[in-house]
């Protein structure tokens, strides 16, 4: 063997046997690395001025070159199948079934992209999104590349367009993304689809959940990593951020006059502060669940965490849901605070189907007739199982299964016997050409066949969930890793030098 493809052989190890991203490859390449052999310390070393990458190297014999071409392959093979090594390694395989659930859910996305602006439409046909819905969005094209339903190519066209959209749209006051941007012109619009130039305000929840997934693409895709800080640097939670809470802004049109209020209650509100936390933001009030607004109640023998911060007084939804549960196991992952309070959303909720009969999975959906959008609530205004608009009215006749409680719940409690209770029951609520219905209406009027990228959005999501954990968990654990592995292989292959 030659020189030449020993040293470049011997290279080969140290980048890939450490399990790095190609930027880190290069910081190694800038330094000095000493390997001595233990098995082989008579062979003479090269002259150190022709080694082109690692310095000094002892010449290994032909049984172990053999082995570090094999383990090199070994180790491409790995890291082909994962985007950061060690750090997305599938904890479990997608089966059939699950496979055909994420393939239905992309049918929407399929159906609902804008090209120009890479932005797809929140609900089927309707040219129009919020950033929360863009999150749900973005976390679906990370699921699809991810699972082999979209390739390479597809994917970075998607990204590379909606990165550009961020860094280019028009923000409200300077400040933030608008609430609602139409998603063919890329245009402020109204909730009614009209364009305003001065926007309607910003809700730093819808922000919260597309900087989760803004990052975790930043994590598994690190090539779009400098482009995601330049678009979030646009933004100026200045304004945003008050005395641990998060603030929305909200533009009266009639006056012209913009206002700020707290935004979110329990549950989505801890989801979306961890969140921006993580982004240095102070949000030492939101994002505990053991603050001043909890109150625990009582439900067929199971604590449920409540606000008790009421509608009437605050003018603001507090109903208890799945969802904002689901996202944080989904996104930020389990820990010991809130571990209890996502187990007693399910617990509660097999409860009920225990004592009724009523297979039970309620979250807030879009649904297909007026007024088109619903809270199905565990508990909400001092009530339980209540269907709510979003003005307060109650609304018996809309009490729905939504489907992406549903099957996310089933696949965070794969092992619990109402999981397949939950799947059994929704299975079927989808149209193949169009992606997965809301949900079941329990009245038995059939189907609530509206279909939005929020909803296939948590049901990709939850996949991606499946398979790999929760998506901060590993991000957090991912990037330190990889720098303290170089740090390790440095100071290990110094100490050898010294030591010899």
């Amino acid at each position: 063997m030659s020189n030449k493809v020993v040293k470049e052989t011997m290279s080969k190890r140290l980048l890939t046997g450490l399990v790095v991203p190609l930027s880190l490859g290069a910081v190694l390449a800038g330094s000095s690395i000493f390997v001595i052999s233990q098995t082989n310390k008579n062979v003479s070393l090269e002259d150190k001025a022709k080694s082109e990458l690692l310095g000094s190297l002892l010449l290994p014999n032909k049984e172990e070159a053999k082995i570090i071409k094999k383990e090199n392959m070994e180790i491409a093979e790995s890291n082909n199948k994962v985007n950061l090594g060690s750090c997305f390694v599938p904890k479990k395989e997608l089966t059939e079934i699950d496979e055909h659930i994420a393939k239905t859910a992309w049918t929407y996305y399929e159906n609902n992209y804008q090209e120009k602006t890479g932005l797809f439409n929140a609900a089927n046909q309707y040219p129009s999104t919020t950033m929360w819905d863009t999150g749900s969005a973005l976390a679906a094209t990370i699921a699809a590349e991810d699972f082999g339903i979209i390739d390479d190519k597809e994917f970075d066209d998607k990204i590379t367009a909606l990165i550009k959209t961020l860094i280019t749209m028009d923000l409200f006051k300077g400040i933030a993304p608008n609430k609602v941007y139409n998603t063919k012109t890329m245009k402020m619009v109204t909730y009614a689809n009209k364009v305003t130039p001065d926007g309607v305000g910003v809700s730093v929840l819808d922000l919260a959940r597309l900087v989760s997934w803004l990052r975790t693409l930043s994590c598994k895709h690190p090539k779009f990593s400098h482009q995601i800080d330049l678009a979030l640097k646009r933004w100026n939670f200045d304004t945003l951020i008050k005395d641990g809470r998060m603030q929305s802004l909200k533009r009266y049109p009639e006056t012209g006059e913009i206002k700020s209020f707290q935004e979110g209650r329990l549950g989505y509100e801890q989801y979306a502060a961890k969140i921006l936390e993580r982004e240095g933001h102070n949000l030492n009030v939101s994002s505990t669940y053991n603050n001043v607004d909890r109150k625990d109640i009582d439900i067929y023998g199971i604590t449920v965490a409540t606000d008790n911060r009421t509608p009437e007084e605050y003018h603001s939804n507090n109903s208890v849901v799945s969802e904002s549960y689901i996202m944080d196991a989904i996104e930020n992952g389990y820990d010991d605070e809130n571990t209890p309070l996502i187990n007693n959303i399910y617990q509660v909720q097999k409860k009920r189907w225990e004592e009724t009969g009523i297979v039970t999975a309620v979250s807030e959906d879009n649904i297909n007739k007026k007024p088109y959008f619903v809270y199905n609530t565990i508990f909400s205004g001092g009530k339980t199982w209540v269907a709510k608009s979003s003005k307060g009215a109650i609304l018996t006749e809309h009490k729905t299964v939504s489907n992406k409680a549903a099957i996310a719940m089933s696949l965070l409690y794969p092992d619990d016997n109402y999981s397949e209770v939950l799947f059994n029951k929704v299975k079927s609520a989808y149209d193949p050409k169009k992606g997965w219905y809301s949900g079941i209406y329990e009245n038995g009027e059939g189907y609530n066949s509206s279909t939005t990228a929020n909803t296939n959005g948590v049901i990709l999501s939850a996949l991606l969930y499946k398979k790999y954990g929760s998506m901060h968990q590993i991000c957090q654990k991912c990037r330190p890793s990889a720098k303290s592995k170089l740090l390790a292989a440095n100071n290990e292959n110094k100490n050898l030098c010294e030591s010899n």
